[in-house]
């Protein structure tokens, strides 16, 4: 069965000590979807660049369920700043799934 993705989730720790080393860790997930959906990161409305893998599960009703790391070192100008997880597939068109989250930036 065809099946575009119909949901993503962002788990993680959002709020973070801005010290220089410590790191954002954020997990996106997509619900299954037939074919496998693809996931997009966007800081702000700007897409960001990641290097880490997209990991595929089985999924429901034949499908597959996607997940991705995103990593990046905390900085006090990120206050704020929304991360956005995008899933979308062939079948998606212009009905592209997101969920977000709100940084808490914490500094000296």
């Amino acid at each position: 069965m065809l099946v575009k993705p119909r949901s993503t989730t962002i788990s993680g720790n959002t709020t973070v000590y801005a010290n220089g080393t410590n790191k954002v860790t954020l997990t996106c997930n997509t619900d299954s979807s037939n074919p496998q959906s693809a996931i997009t990161w966007y800081r702000n409305g700007s897409r960001i660049t990641n290097d880490k893998p997209q990991t595929p599960t089985t999924g429901s009703y034949g499908g597959v369920v996607v997940s991705q790391v995103l990593e990046f070192l905390a900085s006090s100008e990120m206050d704020g700043d929304v991360i956005e997880c995008r899933a979308s597939n062939v079948l998606s068109g212009n009905d592209v799934v997101r969920s977000s989250v709100i940084l808490d930036i914490i500094c000296k």
